[in-house]
């Protein structure tokens, strides 16, 4: 007996036809076809361009060698000369510059461009660690957050180890999170043959890996895979530790755990020779000065804390801080600088919580993939305004030398490499002058005029610059070279050769140091008068 009421049988589709919700222009063959997007790769090849686009831009903006960057490079022709090189700094970063010299010959440049690639490359761990806490929809903002960030686009362009650091270091985290144990180890065993803070977040992971290891959630073989990867590249760091400063130590850096500066006349150069960095001795300095770090904490970390809202505005703070409740996974492992840092007498320079940047970002992200409806429309705004107060607050630094305009000195040193001889020592504040003249740089002593006068003549110095700048703001003895000609006149141990600068106010003088029985030559300096021409603060081209 049939039923009374029929069973409506579906009606056959066409053939290569898909459901009207799936065709294309419903809600959920959008969100399908976005997430079919995401999950391939296109958001990092996106992020990539957007990345290279705004640090070629920084690039532009940032033509000078810094004046960590000097010491990196002559680190780098060292290196690649096969002779030691003298230096608190590790040799990982001066070795990318130094291969990066077989492409490009210019090299300032050729450092720059290790930045720039590498702050590039940044946005592929980010991805994968936001892909891993957001889901594929949710990656795209802490890459768009790291490509577009203008501070990490001025560190990926110029003469510093930061980006280069910062690729490594979330390298082998997201590496670590792909169970690629002996990958992860070598990515952090770079970081720190760059940067001697990657310890930090190295110990943890082999902390955290051994926890899982003592639980039998992992195999110890993970954690001997990533111990020797990480000592491939630290043990030869160490090693040419020993090798050129003559003790054992994890970093020379270690003698940043001292108190915080207040004078900056307490750290200029002297001429009696300094004592035994405390660095060099390694595990000593900790367990002599750690009282010092104790005391100086709270108020250093009120001080980088300033410091990380300058590049993290409050409201994206607010959001990162409610992704870290949320969820802690291993892309919160860079944060653990944050809590280290504060134990060294370092300056409040944003460059130092730096680090912190793309974890927050991937942790902003958590709170607006983890709520719906309105909620996740209020967080957007306050996402997004956080982002645009990032980007007005930090985005005028991109069109501001790092260290500030440095072209009078390049002009002077170029100048210098046409009539100094070879293997002659320049004495001068900074490095600039001796570096675009290739030639050996000399730190200038904060003593009274005839004792640096008598040191310089004594160590054979062949030229002595004095910066119309820092003669105000650091060695006023200098100031009567600069503005009393009868003074000029009646020095016999220098003679005025070269007068330059960028506009005025911000002149710089070169003066040849005159060895006992040397006389003038009587000529005139050469002057380079163009930028009196300038207004105050507005640069010369």
């Amino acid at each position: 007996m049939k039923s009374v009421i029929a069973r409506r049988t579906p009606a056959r589709r066409p053939a290569g036809r898909t459901p009207g919700p799936r065709a294309g222009g419903g809600p959920r063959g959008t969100r399908e076809w976005l997430v079919r997007l995401a999950s391939g790769k296109a958001v990092p090849l996106l992020g990539m361009a957007l990345a290279l686009a705004m640090r070629l831009w920084a690039l532009r903006w940032q033509p000078f060698v810094t004046v960590d960057g000097t010491e990196y490079i002559r680190f780098a022709e060292a290196l690649a000369a096969g002779r030691a090189f003298t230096s608190i700094f590790p040799p990982g970063y001066p070795a990318l510059v130094a291969i990066a010299r077989l492409l490009v010959a210019d090299r300032v440049l050729a450092a720059a461009l290790v930045s720039l690639v590498a702050g590039v490359l940044l946005v592929w761990p980010v991805w994968w660690l936001g892909r891993r806490a957001l889901g594929p929809l949710g990656s795209w903002i802490p890459v768009l957050l790291v490509a577009l960030h203008p501070s990490l686009a001025v560190f990926s362009a110029v003469t510093m180890s930061e980006s280069a650091y910062f690729l490594a270091l979330y390298g082998g985290v997201a590496l670590t999170a792909a169970s690629r144990s002996l990958l992860a180890g070598l990515a952090l065993g770079a970081a720190f043959a760059i940067r001697p803070e990657a310890l930090v977040p190295a110990l943890a992971l082999a902390a955290g890996t051994t926890w899982r290891v003592a639980r039998r959630q992992a195999a110890a073989r993970r954690l001997a895979l990533g111990l020797a990867g990480f000592l491939v590249l630290a043990v030869p760091c160490w090693l040419y530790f020993h090798a050129t400063l003559g003790v054992w130590t994890p970093t020379p850096k270690l003698g940043g755990l001292h108190a915080t500066v207040t004078d900056w006349r307490t750290v200029e150069p002297r001429l009696a020779p300094p004592l035994p960095r405390p660095g060099y001795a390694g595990l000593a300095t900790l367990a002599q000065n750690w009282r010092v770090g104790l005391r100086q904490y709270p108020t250093n970390a009120v001080m980088h804390g300033r410091s990380l809202l300058g590049l993290w505005p409050a409201p994206l703070l607010l959001l990162s801080l409610a992704g870290l409740v949320r969820r802690r996974g291993l892309e919160a492992v860079p944060l653990l600088h944050l809590a280290a840092i504060p134990f060294l007498g370092l300056s409040a320079q944003p460059r130092f919580v730096l680090e912190a940047v793309p974890a927050l970002a991937i942790l902003a992200a958590v709170p607006l993939a983890a709520t719906r409806g309105w909620w996740r429309a209020g967080l957007a705004v306050v996402a997004l305004g956080g982002t645009i107060w990032c980007e007005w607050n930090t985005g005028p630094a991109i069109r501001q030398p790092y260290d500030s305009w440095v072209d009078s000195h390049e002009r002077a040193g170029e100048w210098l490499s046409g009539v100094a001889p070879p293997g002659a020592i320049v004495m001068d504040r900074k490095p600039w002058v001796a570096f675009y003249a290739h030639r050996t740089y000399r730190v200038m002593p904060d003593e009274p005029y005839d004792t640096l006068i008598d040191a310089a003549v004594r160590e054979h110095v062949s030229y002595l610059v004095v910066d119309q700048q820092f003669a105000e703001a650091f060695r006023k003895q200098l100031e009567p070279l600069l503005y009393d000609s009868g003074f000029r006149d009646r020095e016999q141990r220098l003679e005025l050769v070269y007068v330059g600068g960028r506009v005025a106010g911000y002149g710089l003088g070169i003066f040849r140091v005159l060895q006992p029985g040397e006389r003038k030559s009587g000529q005139p300096p050469t002057i380079q008068a163009d930028y009196l021409m300038g207004s105050r603060g507005a640069p010369a081209r």
